[in-house]
């Protein structure tokens, strides 16, 4: 090994089955927290309702992938398998981040 201190490989043309060797040069710690579905609701009381002859009404708010925490410098610390393949488990190949999704509603009975 001519640069033992490097912190990324040679690309060698001579030995091309060694470019795309796996390694663990390229392991992070996976670990992360998150916040995958938050959902917040309010049920307006019937005596309120009565008033303006309206028979329910709820309110909601629902977050899915919230917040994450994680020192993993990939898109997502959840990476799943390429293509289904077992050997390839937590293989990050740059899948797309999970997508942060809003929800807004109201549940009305007259």
């Amino acid at each position: 090994m001519t640069n033992p201190g490097a912190s990324t490989y040679r690309i060698d043309q001579a030995k091309g089955n060694e470019n795309s060797r796996l390694s663990n040069i390229f392991i992070e710690d996976g670990t992360y927290v998150r916040i995958k579905n938050l959902a917040i609701g309010y049920t307006v009381p019937k005596k309120l309702l009565q008033k303006v002859k309206i028979e329910n009404l709820r309110i909601y708010f629902n977050v899915q992938n919230l917040w994450t925490i994680t020192g993993y410098n990939g898109y997502d610390p959840e990476v799943g398998a390429y293509n289904q393949n077992v050997m390839l488990r937590g293989v990050d190949y740059a899948r797309y981040p999970s997508q942060r999704i809003y929800t807004f509603g109201l549940n009305l009975n007259l």
